[in-house]
This record gives C-alpha cells, structure tokens and sequence, in this order.
C-alpha cells in the first residue's frame, strides 16, 4: 500500500466491473450492490483490490466512485440502469497543461522523487517556479503511469512543455528541468488528432485527453486537478469505462474478498464470433499465462525474462535505442505480438507501431542497473495493446546502464540475454554484462 493523500480515510474508492455484453455487465454491477448493501463490514479498499486482482478484463464496464459501502451500492445501482456497450478504445493524451504553479504539492512519491532532482538545478539565472512545476508535473505523470495512465503521447506548454519532454523520454528528467529554468527549446511530438489507425485504414480511432489542471471535464477531456483525491477516483473511473486496464484501487491495497462470481448466462446455442481480421486465437502457453496474470497474480513480472548491462563509453540516446529496438522487432517478428480483446475474448496480432525505449532520470543513491531491471518488469505486460517488450535506459557514471524485459510466452527460442546482445549490436554499443544478468522466470 502506497503511502500517499490518496490513501486518507476520506478519499474516495473506485469500484470496476466488466462483462461480455450490457446485460451481462449490469447484473455484475447489481450484484456487487446487493453484496456491498447487505454486508456493511466490507472494507471498500478490500473490494476494489479483489475486483482489480481477482478479475479478468471484459470490454463493457462500469466503474463508480464513493466513500463508503452503501454510497458506492447506491451509484452500482445508478451506474446499472444506464446501458452500456463496447466500444473501440480512443487514443490517450496526456495534456500537462500550462506549467501553471499549483497552490500545493500532490502528496505522491514521484512527485518529491522528482522536486529532489529538481532541487539540484543550478539556481543562476534559472525560474525556480518553472522548475517547480515542471518536477511536480513529471512526477504527477509517473504516478498515472505506475497505475496503468499509459498514454499514446505527452504533450504540454510552458514549462509542462519541459516535463512533457521527460516523460515521453525524450530528455532526461535533469536536462528538462534544465530546459524549464532556461525557457530552452525541447523536442516537440505531433498530439495525435482524429484519424485512421495506421494498423487497420478503415477504422478512425478517436482521441481521449487527460488534461491536468483545474479537473475540469470537457467533450472528449477529462480533467485532473493533481491536489484533490476525489478528482483521481473520478479520472480512473472514467478511464476504466473507455476500456483503459488501469488500476482502479489507487495504490491503496488491501485483501481478497469473496464476491459474486461473474454472471453467466445459459442460452440453447453458442457460436462463438469469428475475430476480427489481423487477429489470432492464443496459445495454449499465451492463455494459460496470461489468464494467470490477469487473473490471479494482477502482475506479469513473474513471467517476464529480463537481462541488463552496462554500456560503458557514448552510450545512445533515445532516438538511437529506438532505432536499435526496431531493428530488433525486425530480426525477431515474433516479438511484435500484442494481445487484445474482441467481441470479450482475447486475441493476439502483430503490431507495426514503434516501440520506444524508456529514459530514465538519475535517481541519487540508486544502483542503475538494479534501477533499469525493476523498471522493465515493474509494468505489467498482461494488458490489452501493450507491446510485449520493453527496453530502459538510464545514466551509469560515464555509461548508461539498460535492461531488456520480454514477456515470457511470446520469446520463442530466444534469451534475455541474447536478446539484449543483439540490441546492442544493433546500437553500435560493446556489451559489459551486469553480475547475475540474465533471464528469470518464475
């Protein structure tokens, strides 16, 4: 359990149920009523982390937000009588907005991990205001990513415009900081707008926004203000509803709980829909881990091999890395699957979106190449439309350290560690492998 404003008595909890289809849906709802209105000693925090951990992810959802068992029973209840249906899951963007100074501090982890960093910036000639709001910003931004907020892209104006950078990894978490002080220049991304999937023409994918600020919603917004816990629930309530895997229990924890199964129905027949182009049924050995991850564990990083080294001398920077993980995905196709939902089941495909590397900021006192490893496995892999391999990097004194993460059923023959050697070659980069490199699995 996170220690965090988020996790105070009086802040609000988010409830998450999904089904196949609206009916299905609404009774799960209703039931999860029923069974919070007829046993108030039910820990709300103990239903949230069962319906999160306990669950397998459907594509019709319901997600309501409340204080106490019978405030979230009556908004179920509410939530129910309103018809639901699947529907395709929009592009993310992360708005950070204007750099505007917060009247406070979002009481996060990441946030004061990243003032610390901030703090460090030389304060000749530097707008400490700026700096300020960018370093809560970026670790704002941390937090919704370590909760399942994985946007498509980052974007912001100002000195958010600074931390914008950081998160996407285009700069380190000091060069932005540097770059708010200064009011320098810094990489800018194209928002994604209204358009055609590039992975299927005929289908136009829409765009949600997550704009930080005042929490004010909007058509196609949703608002976060980073200083109020009910704006949080409200935000990943609402993700969940759009079909975003995020993690609804807000770093609280809790225990599993006895609730009421998922509601089945019995009809004369049953014919399975066929998938949707592109898509394949899974593997015995995809099915029975990822089921596993989904369902019972809430976490992919027992089955996820992981290798790390260190790059002593020039090490690349993003833009060099990621050209190194696409040739990787070139020579390794295998590695391109994703799994994804249709029609409520899971599917796998291939995906020709770009995998980036992630850069990470340097964190004082840590070991980088224990730093790097944590941080390729420490996302779950078992999502919808996740790229199944992931690549981080950060600052090892004159070098960098990285880590290679893949998940396990979708590796073939390959290791960890033959994986990670041929992305360096790939890189340009001589190989000095990290004491007790290589692959684990559980």
């Amino acid at each position: 359990m996170e220690t965090t404003f988020l996790a105070g008595p009086g802040a609000p909890r988010v409830l998450a149920v999904s089904a196949r289809d609206g009916r299905a849906a609404a009774d799960a709802a209703g039931r999860l009523a029923d069974r919070l209105a007829g046993d108030p000693s039910l820990d709300p925090d103990d239903v949230a982390l069962t319906l999160v951990r306990g669950r397998e992810r459907f594509a019709v959802r319901h997600a309501v937000t409340g204080t106490t068992g019978a405030e979230l029973a009556d908004a179920l209840r509410e939530s129910a009588a309103r018809p639901r249906r699947e529907a395709p899951v929009p592009a993310l963007v992360l708005d950070l907005g204007d750099g505007s100074a917060l009247p406070g501090t979002p009481a996060l982890p990441q946030v004061a991990e990243a003032s610390a960093v901030g703090a460090t910036i030389p304060s000749a000639g530097a707008r400490p205001l700026a700096v300020r709001a960018a370093a809560e910003l970026y670790g704002t931004a941390s937090w919704l990513a370590a909760h399942g907020v994985r946007p498509d892209t980052v974007v912001g104006r100002g000195p958010a415009d600074a931390a914008a950078a950081a998160v996407r990894g285009d700069l380190s978490l000091p060069d932005a900081l540097r770059a708010a002080a200064t009011g320098a220049d810094v990489p800018q991304p194209a928002a994604p707008e209204n358009s055609q999937d590039p992975e299927d023409p005929e289908t136009e994918t829409a765009v949600l926004v997550v704009r930080v600020g005042d929490g004010a919603d909007g058509p196609g917004v949703l608002g976060l203000d980073p200083l109020d816990p009910a704006s949080y629930a409200r935000l990943f309530a609402a993700l969940w509803e759009h079909g975003f895997d995020v993690d609804c229990t807000l770093g609280r924890g809790g225990s599993r709980v006895r609730l009421p199964g998922y509601p089945f129905r019995r009809s004369g027949s049953f014919t399975a829909a066929a998938p949707a182009p592109g898509l394949r049924p899974l593997t015995p050995h995809e099915q029975r881990w990822l089921f596993h991850d989904l369902v019972r564990s809430g976490s992919a990083a027992e089955h996820a091999l992981c290798a790390s080294a260190v790059l002593p001398g020039a090490a690349p920077g993003a833009p060099a890395a990621d050209a190194a993980l696409a040739a990787l995905l070139d020579r390794h196709p295998n590695l391109r699957a994703v799994f994804t939902r249709d029609g409520g089941r899971w599917f796998a495909r291939e995906s020709r979106r770009p995998v980036t590397a992630h850069v990470l900021a340097p964190a004082p006192g840590a070991e980088p190449e224990a730093l790097v490893r944590a941080a390729a496995v420490d996302e779950t892999f078992a999502a919808a439309d996740v790229p199944l391999i992931r690549c981080v990097l950060a600052p090892a004194g004159e070098g960098r350290a990285v880590a290679l993460a893949v998940y396990a059923p979708v590796a073939g023959g390959s290791s960890a560690d033959e994986l990670l050697a041929e992305w360096a070659e790939f890189a340009g980069t001589p190989l000095r492998p990290a004491a007790g490199a290589g692959a684990g699995t559980a």
